[in-house]
């Protein structure tokens, strides 16, 4: 019973994160990501003015909750309003940028310090605040203090407050309404927008009294990784839920706590509780089949920005000015790219030949989510996988560097395809949530397991100095766009992008669905992998630490900001999102702002095609410079078909019984 009642505490802390979730997807149709980082914003805040600011906990707790609500306010009407026709996964992206804003906020609130001047994080002997101070209670194997009493009295009022508001007030039954069918709410004269950020500010301030109640009772860092771990808390109940009752999000969550305390009691084991989230929402999801109509049609329109960038009508790709112009242009990149380790320090060598991995893991996210429409956040995961069991071939079994190097691409395929097999059965969304949770699970128990990780560094060749590591991950990458590029002319590619746009059209032509989806998770797979392995041999680190999963949602960020199924725009996103910040530094701190989550919603709202097509619209306006020929008026003629039309997938090179 004692156990059962510590369960009760952790689990209200759940429910009320997971009623935010389905609040807000009742009312957009899109999971928030930010939902956890608006709640480790307010620990933030609280923390920041009870221990810096010195102020009454029950002022600091409405200062805190008002920002929260205030910021959730904000976010709704300048971002999720201005995508509010957007196809959901867009949606879904935008809160990726959203939670990184959200990020930098937290992180630069004032933090306690010491006598010398230095910041205190918590959890290193610095309590969180409570209202309140009272003997401890024992009870049975447990001590039940303030926050205990604080979360079994405020969560299930709180959760009472909200089944009436929902059910009782005109704007709960106008949210209610809006989350069934919003155009027809609209013409019966219910301000959807208007409800949609009563939804958010709900969620922000359930997100931040859940965090509040936490906080006391399972310590709180200031780093950028404790949002995720918040997220994943109430996600795995909101699934449960279908994310569409409130009433069973709350029980779940409950229930998933008292599991998570019964488990830690039983088996001793803490780093357990993320495998435990991760089998539920996999069971959760893996069994359904039908879906509501209106969430298939936003996610089939999904990929309108993934369009491959537009080939050069005939006229000019022949012209004699033109092929001059393009072949200067490429052989003088080539020169700058190749001479870079003598143009460059030391230290800047070194920074581009870890970002021409990180760019080939943004290609992996284009096959699998651009081309393939499988939508993946947990693709530095795999690239840890890579990493980490690298290091155990060479540090730990002595193999040597390079077969070590295929195997970790090998083990990165079938990982990959072993989260594909759920894919079969989910689509959008759904999926992104399956590979976040990989994502967590890998870095909290997969990375730290015995059988699994090396000690925690990554030993390379002595001959691969600075040089020659840039020249090898230049290699690497090359290798990726080549093949990559090769592949999308194929006929692979062009099935594998047919499946993505009509999947029911492409299956009546005799395209194999099961083999082109799992075959483009296996691809992506081993190029993440072998890049994580390359990666961590640079860095010479290989743990839980240097594979963080909110690392998989800014290399996301990345290819949405390069252009969502371009080759040459993963390479560009990537080099946008860790070159401003590094080389921007040196002219103005201000510039890194530009490769953020705020660069991200830019272009998500003025810009959605990305660097690609902002690239595209230059190359076009010099090319009707030379050749005196407008490419979007011949386009008719151009040389290479596009790779696949929505609604002509290419018939297959085997039919399949």
């Amino acid at each position: 019973m004692d156990i059962v009642v510590l369960g009760l505490v952790i689990g209200m802390a759940n429910a009320l994160l997971a009623t935010g979730l389905v609040l807000i997807h009742k009312a957009n149709r899109v999971i928030n990501l930010a939902h956890g980082e608006l709640g480790a914003f307010t620990v933030a805040m609280m923390l920041s003015l009870t221990r810096v600011a010195h102020l009454n906990y029950w002022l600091a707790l409405l200062a805190s909750l008002a920002g929260t609500a205030a910021l959730a306010a904000m976010i709704e009407r300048s971002v999720l309003r201005r995508l509010f026709r957007s196809p959901r996964l867009i949606m879904l992206i935008a809160t990726i940028g959203v939670a990184q804003l959200v990020i930098v906020l937290r992180l630069v609130l004032p933090k306690p310090r010491t006598a010398g001047g230095q910041s205190i994080l918590f959890g290193g002997g610095l309590q969180f605040p409570v209202p309140f101070h009272m003997k401890p209670v024992v009870f049975g194997r447990i001590v039940l203090g303030p926050a205990h009493f604080m979360a079994l009295v405020a969560g299930p009022l709180l959760a009472l407050g909200l089944f009436l508001f929902l059910r009782r007030s005109s704007y709960g039954i106008a949210l209610r309404a809006a989350a069934e069918n919003a155009p027809r709410a609209q013409l019966l004269g219910i301000p959807v927008r208007r409800v949609s950020t009563l939804a958010w500010v709900l969620a922000g301030l359930l997100s931040g009294v859940a965090s509040v109640l936490l906080a006391p009772i399972i310590g709180f860092t200031a780093t950028e990784a404790v949002g995720l771990p918040l997220l994943m808390r109430g996600l795995a109940a909101a699934t449960v839920a279908r994310m569409e009752s409130v009433a069973v999000a709350f029980w779940v969550g409950l229930g998933l706590g008292v599991t998570d305390q019964v488990l830690f009691f039983w088996l001793h084991r803490s780093d357990l509780t993320d495998v435990v989230l991760f089998i539920v929402i996999l069971a959760a999801l893996v069994p359904r089949r039908a879906r509501q109509a209106r969430t298939v049609a936003a996610e089939e329109s999904s990929w309108e920005m993934s369009d491959p960038v537009r080939p050069l009508p005939i006229e000019i790709a022949s012209n004699r000015g033109w092929r001059a112009l393009s072949r200067g242009a490429l052989v003088g990149g080539l020169a700058v790219v190749a001479a870079g380790p003598f143009l460059l320090g030391a230290s800047a060598t070194f920074f581009v030949s870890t970002v021409f991995l990180v760019a080939a893991v943004a290609v992996s996210i284009t096959v699998l989510t651009g081309w393939a429409g499988q939508m993946s956040i947990g693709q530095w995961a795999l690239a840890g996988a890579g990493g980490v069991f690298g290091s155990k071939l060479v540090g730990s079994w002595g193999w040597p560097f390079w077969p070590s190097l295929v195997v970790a691409g090998a083990l990165g395929m079938v990982l990959a395809v072993a989260i594909g097999l759920p894919a079969l059965r989910l689509e959008g969304t759904e999926l992104a949530v399956v590979t976040l949770g990989f994502a967590v699970v890998s870095a909290s128990w997969l990375f730290d397991q015995d059988w699994f990780a090396g000690d925690g560094f990554m030993p390379k060749p002595e001959y691969l100095t600075t040089r020659w590591y840039y020249v090898a991950g230049l290699a690497f990458l090359a290798i990726t766009v080549a093949a990559t590029r090769a592949l999308q002319r194929s006929r692979i590619g062009r099935n594998t992008i047919a499946v993505r746009d009509n999947p029911r059209q492409a299956a009546s032509l005799g395209v194999g669905i099961v083999a082109t989806k799992l075959t483009a998770f296996a691809i992506s797979g081993a190029i993440a992998a072998a890049a994580g392995f390359l990666w961590a041999a640079g860095i010479g680190l290989a743990d839980p630490s240097v594979f963080p999963p909110v690392r998989s949602l800014s290399i996301v960020a990345a290819v949405v900001i390069g252009g969502l199924g371009s080759v040459p725009g993963a390479v560009l996103g990537a080099f946008y999102m860790l070159g401003i910040p590094y080389f921007g530094a040196r002219i103005s701190p201000y510039i890194g702002l530009l490769s953020t989550g705020f660069g991200l919603l830019v272009l998500l709202i003025f810009l959605p095609g990305g660097l690609a097509r902002m690239a595209q619209a230059g190359r076009d306006l010099l090319a009707r410079a030379v050749t005196g020929i407008d490419p979007r008026r011949r386009v008719d003629s151009a040389p290479d078909a596009p790779e696949a039309a929505p609604d002509a997938p290419a018939a297959p090179e085997e039919v399949r019984a």
